[in-house]
């Protein structure tokens, strides 16, 4: 049963894809330019079609959900930084590799986290410049943020041209476990969403920032911005993993 609940949330999420009615970060405030400049857009090469997020992490890596990798080519994603609209003409690098973690679970969403490299390097200025990685194995609760080129509305809807922030509280072990039976606690967090707040489908693959760290990649949550738990990656469970790709 929990098989078939994920597969169906993979399917939601590449339909909404596909069409290219892309759900958004739902209840945040608009981002200031130079305010998130880790946040990188996931776009098809060779068109401006931005399907999910990332994380700046060095001049040429970027972290982003498995989900959001898996099955492409290595060099058919066009990372675009240091924007705040998606029509403003950033920064553009084309992926040279992507790496997916050797674990990645399709149907259950497990292990769900992508490396990206870039086939040259990020210029760093007041824009563009990457995020620590949390290697603490924080769980309490943190007040963090989440960010994402987001539709504003439950609903989805046609992309937003606008980057996203919404403030987020996580949650505890029980509560997480307790919101999705069976999930792993160690390799995930959940975040606390009041009904109209959260991320949705092309928000995936983007960053759970607290305390100037990078402590989470959004991951999947059913559905968006109704008041059930997002999910995000735990970045401090892969850190090694992550270190022994990038040398980071």
């Amino acid at each position: 049963m929990l098989q078939l609940f994920f597969s169906l949330v993979i399917l939601s999420a590449v339909a909404l894809a596909q069409n290219d009615r892309a759900g958004r970060i739902v209840g945040g405030r608009n981002a200031q330019l130079g305010e998130v400049p880790y946040q990188v857009s996931l776009r098809n090469w060779g068109t401006t079609f931005h399907f999910c997020g990332g994380a700046l992490i060095s001049n040429r890596w970027i972290v982003t959900a498995a989900t959001c990798v898996n099955g492409r080519t290595r060099n058919s994603i066009n990372v675009v930084a240091g924007i705040v609209l998606l029509s403003a003409n950033g920064i553009s690098r084309r992926s040279w590799d992507i790496i997916i973690h050797p674990s990645f679970h399709h149907a259950f969403i497990d292990h769900n986290l992508g490396l990206i490299q870039t086939s040259a390097a990020f210029p760093f200025n007041q824009n563009i410049s990457p995020i620590f990685l949390s290697s603490f194995n924080n769980r309490n609760i943190v007040t963090a943020q989440v960010s994402g080129f987001g539709a504003t509305t439950q609903q989805g809807g046609f992309n937003s041209d606008r980057l996203m922030l919404l403030s987020v509280e996580t949650t505890g072990d029980l509560v997480c476990d307790n919101n999705h039976p069976g999930i792993n606690v160690d390799a995930n967090i959940c975040t606390n969403n009041a009904d109209g707040e959260g991320f949705c489908t092309t928000d995936m693959g983007g960053p759970l920032v607290s305390n100037t760290q990078l402590i989470g990649i959004a991951s999947w949550n059913v559905p968006c911005a109704v008041g059930f738990s997002d999910v995000y990656v735990r970045i401090s469970m892969y850190r090694s993993w992550i270190g022994s790709v990038t040398g980071i």
